[in-house]
């Protein structure tokens, strides 16, 4: 696996623990592979550990109507208490609370969910909410959250979702993504000034890697849509892009598939 994989893994295990990624500087050697398996493992310990605080919760929310759980939950629990019972009640229950929370607090508890195991409950949010949580996270640059949901919403959330993010966000969201086969998906959804504002956050944000690494899970249709782009790119962009390339801040596969 590439150095840009660990990357990626380490922003994931940074979020898991509630750190910094440059905590965890001294594992940027470590497989991807490896890493991706001790974040697993410190997920499910960290659920188990206040499994039956979280159990105590997800029984008590059953036993009221849902529209009064709701409203508890909202104004007294923290949203990490609010995502975990989220995960132990009956999806449809869960459904019927996040329907009657608040945008900004159901982006709280967004932030604190583990969304695999969540995946009815998050296939049955409608695309429009799932748009309005989406662009509140990227507005707080909650990455690492917003990728780990993409395996688990519908088409059509996708779709909605991706509509409102800017090119600058669709990188920094695809770097992060749990499933990369999702990144060729996500390219068939862009418009074209979505990719020019990837290209033009590259050269301005220094976005190589993640630039690079949405080449890398690209089909012939798409990495030929980004050929296109490129080419129509400003004229600093480009030149830009070569000297990364150059540098090794892009790699030479990268470069071919936008000049090819």
């Amino acid at each position: 696996m590439s150095p840009r994989e660990s990357t990626a893994e380490i922003q994931k295990l940074a979020h898991t623990l509630g750190v910094e990624p440059a905590r965890l500087s001294a594992l940027a050697d470590v497989p991807a592979a490896d890493l991706r398996v001790l974040r697993a493992q410190i997920a499910d310990a960290l659920f188990e550990a206040d499994r039956p605080a979280f159990a105590k919760m997800a029984a008590l929310s059953k036993a009221l109507p849902g529209s009064v759980a709701a409203k508890i939950t909202e104004h007294a629990l923290a949203p990490l208490l609010a995502a975990r019972t989220a995960e132990l009640v009956e999806p449809h229950r869960a459904v019927d609370m996040v329907s009657r929370m608040s945008d900004g607090y159901l982006a709280d508890v967004s932030a604190a969910l583990d969304p695999a195991r969540a995946p009815e409950v998050i296939a049955q949010i409608p695309a429009d909410r799932i748009a309005t949580i989406g662009a509140e996270l990227a507005r707080r640059k909650e990455w690492v959250v917003i990728g780990g949901f993409v395996a688990q919403i519908s088409a059509g959330a996708m779709a909605a979702a991706v509509a409102g993010f800017d090119g600058e966000q669709l990188l920094r969201i695809g770097f992060v993504l749990d499933d990369k086969t999702r990144i060729d998906d996500i390219v068939a959804l862009v418009t074209d000034a979505q990719i020019d504002e990837m290209l033009l956050a590259a050269e301005g944000q220094s976005l190589w890697t993640e630039l690079d690494d949405l080449l890398a899970h690209l089909g012939p249709q798409r990495a030929g849509r980004m050929r296109v782009r490129f080419g129509a790119a400003p004229a600093e962009v480009v030149s830009a892009t070569r000297a990364a390339a150059k540098s090794g801040a892009l790699s030479k596969a990268g470069l071919a598939c936008l000049t090819a």
